[in-house]
């Protein structure tokens, strides 16, 4: 019996073996998800890496838990308001936090295996770590436990997204100071909350936890709320914040923190306002630290966002990236619409962009509120001559019926050549109706396309039809303003 021993000498070099792919696919959120899908669809061999979830911000600490806590609180403040539609008797109500927030789990669970099964039914493969790049057509992989592997492709798609940002000298420690993602978790509501912050995220919080029962101030250091939207969106949701109750402080900077049996924040006003937790919600910061772009000349912004054309390009022939990691309008849909862009123009012979003039803002406050194009203040700055048109709510037979009054919708037209330039709108189903200014400025219509468009009756849609017909004075059901003799003298 022979036994043959196999040795090999240290200094023999065996080849790693690495993944050959047509695309990767960095981030698996609301921009690299779709990317990977599009391609996929392009008949691209993909592989799509996620160093956390799958659905990224969006689904696991974002647009999706919020609305499952919005739609618990909007259904609390209907049974506040049983009395307005003839509905008398006891109605006991608790507030479960624990449960409410094992329902908003349960609903991004089944999203996720959503996500799960569409990209095995489109063929992609999904692994889970880190990526860094070694060149420009090979990453490493590091899982979380410390493996890695090598992985290769013709071309790259980076989707990282961004994170809760900080604000300096205040270290958010998931218990009486938190992020905005870490708010989604708590297990007991606080009695006081305060709110750093009213841009979307702060806003749409502070209605949130003011419906859930909690006494909320909200800080800003800008002179109105959503400081970018329209001044007649401002306004009107600084009057729903007095409406319920909640308390906003405008003009004012945390100087600092002090945490006792209270968390105590000084403004840099003097005044110190106390609570039992603080939530931080000062816009996003992007995720591009750990990619090693430097070595392959990627450029990055201010920001830390990576610089790109037109087309999603980087500057490197075969990697684009999209959503918030290239900064600009750091919103899903536009990560969504980006991600499914950036593939097709990697992987086609047709280059395509995104005409962002005709992006929504959408704003989940109470009521909503949403914009797309130009504030009439903007328009008029950039030489426009603008003409508006205004429509209230409370002229509305449907908003009438839902005791829903509190709303306007504003067109803003280029009074030149009638084309839509901007719409905002704040009231019931707001983020709804938005849709019909984009596909407005998407395709250059005219004011007349909203004015001859027949809304059903009756809608909120309505609102959209009258503010259009308004621009010319012609709105059926907006009276017109009378001279005295007109009045009879009144």
């Amino acid at each position: 019996m022979f036994r043959f021993l196999l040795t090999r000498k240290k200094t023999d070099c065996y080849p790693e073996f690495v993944s050959m792919y047509d695309l990767i696919v960095i981030g698996a959120g609301i921009g690299g998800y779709p990317a990977a899908i599009r391609g996929a669809q392009l008949g691209a061999k993909v592989l799509i890496v996620e160093k956390a979830e799958v659905g990224g911000t969006c689904l696991n600490r974002g647009c999706i838990p919020t609305k499952a806590l919005k739609a618990t609180s909007e259904m609390l403040d209907g049974l506040h308001r049983l009395g307005e539609f003839g509905l008398s008797g006891r109605v006991e109500v608790s507030v479960d936090m624990n449960k409410i927030v094992q329902r908003k789990n349960r609903i991004v669970d089944e999203l996720v295996k959503g996500v799960h099964f569409l990209l095995r039914s489109q063929g992609v493969t999904l692994k889970s770590g880190a990526v860094t790049f070694l060149s420009k057509n090979k990453v490493r992989i590091t899982s979380r436990g410390g493996a890695s592997e090598t992985a290769e492709s013709k071309g790259f798609i980076i989707a990282t997204g961004s994170s809760p940002a900080g604000l300096p000298g205040v270290e958010p420690d998931g218990s009486r100071i938190l992020t905005s993602d870490q708010i989604l978790d708590i297990d007991t509501l606080p009695k006081r909350l305060i709110i750093i912050g009213s841009g979307v995220i702060g806003t749409e919080m502070a209605f949130i936890f003011r419906s859930l029962g909690v006494d909320v101030t909200l800080l800003e250091m800008m002179p109105r709320p959503l400081p970018s939207e329209e001044e007649e969106i401002s306004r009107l949701i600084s009057r729903s914040f007095k409406k319920v109750g909640i308390k906003l402080k405008t003009q004012v900077r945390v100087a600092r923190i002090d945490i006792r049996d209270d968390v105590s924040v000084y403004l840099d006003n003097n005044e110190v306002v106390n609570a039992d937790r603080v939530l931080v919600a000062v816009g996003r910061k992007i995720n591009t630290g750990e990619l090693g772009l430097g070595a392959l000349g990627i450029k990055l912004g201010k920001q830390h966002e990576i610089m790109v054309d037109p087309f999603f390009n980087t500057g490197i022939d075969n990697i684009y990236a999209c959503g918030d990691v290239i900064g600009g309008m750091m919103l899903a849909h536009v990560a969504y619409k980006e991600g499914i862009t950036a593939a097709a123009n990697l992987l086609g012979s047709e280059k395509r962009s995104i005409n962002y003039r005709a992006i929504p803002y959408a704003i989940y406050s109470s009521p909503e509120a949403a914009s797309v194009g130009l504030t009439e203040g903007k328009a008029r700055d950039m030489g426009f001559e603008v003409r508006t048109g205004v429509f209230p709510y409370r002229a509305l037979g449907k908003a009438r019926a839902y005791s829903e009054t509190d709303g306007v919708v504003k067109v803003v037209v280029d009074g030149d050549t009638q084309k839509v330039l901007g719409m905002h709108v704040v009231g019931p189903h707001a983020t709804d109706a938005i849709a019909q200014g984009a596909m407005a400025i998407q395709n250059d219509l005219t004011v007349r396309s909203l004015s001859d468009t027949v809304a059903a009756h009756p809608t909120y849609a309505e609102a959209v039809m009258e503010a259009a017909e308004d621009v010319f004075s012609r709105a059926i059901h907006q009276p017109r303003i009378m001279t005295k003799e007109q009045s009879g003298g009144n």
